[in-house]
Parts: C-alpha cells; sequence; structure tokens
C-alpha cells in the first residue's frame, strides 16, 4: 500500500513539474563584460555587454557609447546604439530586433545559416587569412611571459601573460596583457554557449564575435607557426597598447570581465522588450 500510495504521488509530482515552465526551475549564468578603446582621431569607444544564460536560452544585450563630441553631433542616435539577441539553443531559434516591424522576429539556424552563405557568395574581394610555411620568418620578434602566480583581477583570481611585440623597422611596440581565471562557473558556461553557438550558424574558425573570440583566432593563427602554451581557464581581461618611441601611447584596447555570477532564475532576464 505504501509502495502504491509513493508511486501515485511520483508521478503526480512529475507531472506537475512537467507543467511548470521550462526554464523555470534552472539556475542562471550572467556575466557583465566591457571594452574601452582609445583610437586618434575617432577618440574613446565604450562597448558593454551583459549575457544571461539559462538551460537553452543565451540572451546577449549589447551597447556601444562614442565619445567623440563631434562623431555625437553628426549620428542621429547621440553615438550610442544598442543591440539585444535571444538564441535557443535547442530548438535553434534566434529572436532579433526588426526596426521596420519594431518588434524581435525569430530566424531559425538554418535560415541565418542560408543568410550568411548567400552574403558570402555576393562578395566580390576575399581576403585570405591563412599563412604559409614562409610566415614564421615574417613574424616580428615576440618576448613572452606566463607568470607563475595568480593576481587577483575585478575579483577573480587569474594567471598574467605578458607579450612584447617589436614591429620591424619602427621605434614602435605592442604590449599586450592577458588574464585567465578557471574560478568562475559563469563564465566557463557562456563561453560554452557562445561556442556551440557560433558552430551551430556555422562560423568558421575565424570568426570574430568579442574580445575572447579575438584572442583564440590571434593564438589559432600564431600556433600555424610558433606553438604558444596559455594558461588553463577564460579570459577576464585583455589589454593591448601600442606605443610610440617615448614609450607614449598611441592606441588602446581594454577588457574587462567585470561581474560574472550563478543565481536563481529570473525570468525578466530573458524578456524581449
Amino acid at each position: 500500500m505504501k509502495t502504491r500510495t509513493a508511486l501515485i504521488i511520483a508521478i503526480i509530482l512529475g507531472v506537475f513539474t512537467y507543467t511548470l515552465p521550462l526554464y523555470a526551475g534552472d539556475k542562471e549564468h550572467h556575466i557583465k563584460e566591457k571594452t574601452v578603446l582609445e583610437i586618434p582621431v575617432v577618440g574613446k569607444i565604450t562597448t558593454s555587454t551583459s549575457s544571461y544564460l539559462s538551460g537553452c536560452r543565451l540572451k546577449e544585450d549589447t551597447s556601444i557609447k562614442m565619445h567623440n563630441t563631434l562623431i555625437k553631433i553628426v549620428s542621429e542616435s547621440d553615438g550610442k546604439s544598442t543591440e539585444v539577441i535571444l538564441s535557443n539553443l535547442c530548438e535553434e531559434v534566434q529572436w532579433q530586433y526588426n526596426e521596420d516591424s519594431d518588434t524581435f522576429s525569430p530566424h531559425s539556424f538554418s535560415d541565418l545559416r542560408e543568410m550568411k552563405a548567400n552574403e558570402n557568395s555576393n562578395h566580390e574581394t576575399h581576403i585570405d587569412m591563412g599563412s604559409d610555411q614562409n610566415d614564421i620568418d615574417e613574424l616580428p620578434k615576440m618576448v613572452r611571459e606566463i607568470l607563475g602566480y595568480e593576481k587577483n583581477i575585478n575579483g577573480f583570481k587569474a594567471r598574467k601573460v605578458v607579450t612584447s611585440v617589436y614591429p620591424e623597422d619602427s621605434d614602435t611596440r605592442i604590449i599586450v596583457e592577458e588574464f585567465y581565471t578557471t574560478r568562475s562557473q559563469a563564465l566557463t558556461k557562456i563561453s560554452k554557449a557562445r561556442e556551440d553557438l557560433n558552430q551551430k550558424l556555422g562560423y568558421d574558425e575565424d570568426h570574430v564575435e568579442g574580445v575572447p573570440s579575438l584572442v583564440d583566432v590571434i593564438y589559432e593563427s600564431i600556433k600555424k607557426d610558433k606553438e604558444w602554451a596559455r594558461p588553463d581557464g577564460e579570459i577576464v581581461r585583455f589589454v593591448i597598447r601600442l606605443l610610440d618611441e617615448d614609450d607614449d601611447d598611441i592606441f588602446t584596447m581594454k577588457y574587462d570581465v567585470i561581474e560574472a555570477e550563478t543565481t536563481r532564475y529570473h525570468e525578466d532576464h530573458f524578456a524581449l522588450k
């Protein structure tokens, strides 16, 4: 009798659970990223991205701000732009904003792959970024060091890599700093979801979607000539500085993961407004 009662209760609970919203019981992973570029003439550009992942759903909310006064004056949007994209990796559907209808429209991954293929076929110029066997002789002098201790970066324990690049026939040099952490579940989960999304959308290995993928492309390109190791984990800070002969900044780019947390599910974080 007890066994039968327990079975009935289990069935009732199972049906009840099945009727709940698909993601209501899931954890939610959230990260916030910020990239700041300082470019001569153009000025300062800030990009901020908030990403949310729960179950199969990945939402990316990106804003770009141009700080140059002249650009803000001539821009219809005061130098600001935003983009919100929601993807369901299981159902292979992505919602994008449609300016004509002022609504978010769903697109299947297969349709998006076809659109991308058509766009590529309509381009008359194709740039081959591949390297040949002589590329190793053309690479500039590079000095690289992986530090053996961890630093605290935005609350993350991270390993640091410093690379100095010395272009030939130039008094300039480039300093690149990378910081990697293995201590953030949210960052790891969202990085994997982005990788899965790019694969499902049919992007090749040279596709760049944000600074972390840019770093991956750079490493893959260099590995064709030099086998470079790097620390395990995800990148939480990436800095590039182009210096003149007086070691003054000509160009800078700084990327930071400023938040990364795993919390209970929040339905409003996945709403499209």
